[in-house]
């Protein structure tokens, strides 16, 4: 054992020599500017361990600018901080930068198989068109119903569910987008991996390194997207930063076990999904059946079926139920943007009528309230690095191949230049202005046709169910914001909690619901009544 001890040490030790050599050549080409690191290891140690690294990256945005070069243990980090660089690096060059590095924990977890994380190989291409499909702009049209109502089931649980969680509230909003992937019977079931019964119902941030499913299919895809944005988090394993620790016997690293055996877990409970899935879905138009019933997955095999429908489920999952939760906070703060949304709400729609799709147009105040949120607290402040694969320059810098090129997108939707010096206030005017007459507000013709905020990424890469998580997130918010007033209760906030992962935080906060006005609770039950009177009807009819 001391021998292997000895001569892993010894060929870190070359290894961190080498690359030395390499970086103090680099040093004469003109990389992008950066915080001075430490001998040999660079700026690892700056980086390891610091909670909500956004922050970090965002502080020195403005000390360094638009790039930040970081010397991660050797391997080059080029941080992008600016929309404007964004655009031209991952967009305009986007077939240079559509790749990504490898990350060995992740890798070994399943990221070669997992969307976000593979690289720009024909596997994931062949992932991005079938999703692309089911997700895109038009396809999006088609769940309105279904997500207005959720919407309503959501609203109702926040007034009367008095068992659950507001997080396990929120984390229900995302079945609309698992209804689409996996059919609504399938949502509603509770089935887990034999080997996994009997364990508890609890988050994978309690246990960064060990993988805990659930009879809850909500609560398990939270846990997997956790067990897989803390494996990619800057600094989190030593073997990412120096990969010739990947060769290490098992026995002195219990990372390489761990992982192998969550991601035979992991591909177990998608298989048993994705199987469930398919039996239980009459009508085939979940995205499962469509794999498996038309030329969709032709190039896909069954294995990657599982895992392209459980990776986009967990994605969809975060998003939704994370900014909800944001939403729900930025209303106990800000008290005067709820108000002026009742009133754009009552003006336009009333007391008599829930919110629809067909108001959207006429209600400039709650889009940019969607918009904003997004911006104000992205859920995913930074994203997975992008890999160079030739040398390029941005401007006078120097982006050598193979660098990892890494999206601060808070830094980008925290940028005083574009937002103004505002930028830490939620504020959904910056979006608006008083249209020609002067006597109500409009969306910026800028801000019209765009999103607003960087938080759905950029170029190849950028997130393939954007269309659907904007319209949940508008019927979801509008929905609540018609129906309840939000108060907050008097509790410490903690804004700051300490996090090894690349999903922001959920803030800890307390507030209450209050019906807006008499009579909602059976308005709200007729309205699901109605919702299933034609949900059967249509089964009805398609079975004839």
């Amino acid at each position: 054992m001391h021998r292997y001890i000895l001569w892993a040490v010894a060929a870190v030790l070359v290894l961190l020599l080498v690359r030395r050599m390499r970086n103090s050549n680099r040093n004469r080409r003109n990389l992008p500017p950066g915080p001075r690191g430490w001998p040999i290891v660079g700026n690892l140690p700056q980086v390891a361990g610091e909670g909500q690294i956004w922050r970090l990256l965002t502080k020195w945005k403005y000390e360094y600018g638009s790039l930040t070069y970081l010397n991660m243990g050797g391997q080059d980090l080029i941080v992008i901080n600016s929309r404007r660089a964004a655009l031209e690096i991952l967009e305009r060059r986007s077939a240079m930068y559509s790749h990504r590095p490898r990350h060995i924990v992740c890798e070994y977890l399943g990221g070669d198989m997992a969307m976000p994380f593979t690289g720009y190989t024909r596997t994931w291409q062949n992932m991005r068109r079938a999703t692309h499909e089911v997700l895109n702009n038009q396809a999006a049209v088609q769940y309105h119903p279904v997500q207005t109502e959720e919407a309503v089931i959501l609203v109702q649980k926040l007034l009367f569910d008095h068992s659950s969680t507001l997080r396990e509230k929120l984390n229900a909003s995302a079945a609309t987008m698992l209804s689409v992937i996996y059919g609504r019977k399938s949502v509603n079931a509770s089935f887990l991996p034999s080997s996994q019964e009997g364990k508890p119902a609890v988050t994978v941030s309690a246990s960064p390194d060990r993988l805990l499913l659930t009879s809850d299919i909500l609560q398990s895809l939270a846990n997997i997207g956790h067990r897989f944005t803390s494996s990619v988090y800057p600094g989190s394993y030593l073997v990412d930063a120096f990969p010739i620790l990947e060769h290490v016997p098992e026995f002195l690293a219990p990372w390489k076990r761990d992982a192998m055996r969550d991601r035979k877990d992991m591909s177990k409970a998608f298989q048993t999904y994705y199987e469930e899935a398919l039996k239980n879905d009459d009508n085939r138009e979940s995205l499962c059946a469509r794999l498996t019933d038309t030329s969709l997955g032709g190039n896909l095999t069954d294995e990657e079926k599982w895992w392209v429908t459980g990776v986009v489920s967990v994605a969809a999952l975060e998003t939704t139920s994370t900014t909800l939760a944001y939403f729900i906070f930025a209303m106990t703060l800000y008290p005067e943007v709820q108000r002026k949304a009742h009133e754009e709400l009552d003006r336009v729609i009333g007391r008599t009528q829930n919110p629809n799709f067909s108001d959207m147009m006429n209600l400039p105040y709650i889009r940019a309230v969607v918009k904003e949120i997004l911006r104000w607290n992205p859920p995913l402040p930074v994203v997975v690095p992008r890999i160079a694969l030739e040398d390029d320059r941005y401007g006078d810098y120097f982006i050598p191949k193979g660098a990892a090129v890494f999206e601060n997108l808070w830094g980008m939707n925290y940028d005083k230049e574009v937002y103004g010096p505002d930028v830490e206030d939620f504020r959904p005017e910056r979006f608006l202005q008083q249209t020609e007459k002067g006597d109500e507000l409009e969306i910026k013709p800028e801000y019209e046709n765009e999103d607003g905020h960087s938080s759905y990424g950029f170029g190849r890469r950028k997130c393939v169910g954007k269309h659907v998580a904007d319209n949940a997130l508008f019927i979801g918010i509008c929905t609540i914001l018609w129906a309840v007033d939000i108060k907050p209760v008097e509790c410490k906030i903690d804004l700051a909690r300490h996090t090894l992962d690349t999903v922001n935080p959920i803030p800890d906060f307390q507030c209450k619901f209050v019906p807006r006005f008499e009579g909602l609770d059976s308005f709200l039950q007729q309205l699901r009544d109605n919702f299933e009177y034609f949900r059967q009807h249509k089964d009805s009819e398609q079975q004839i």
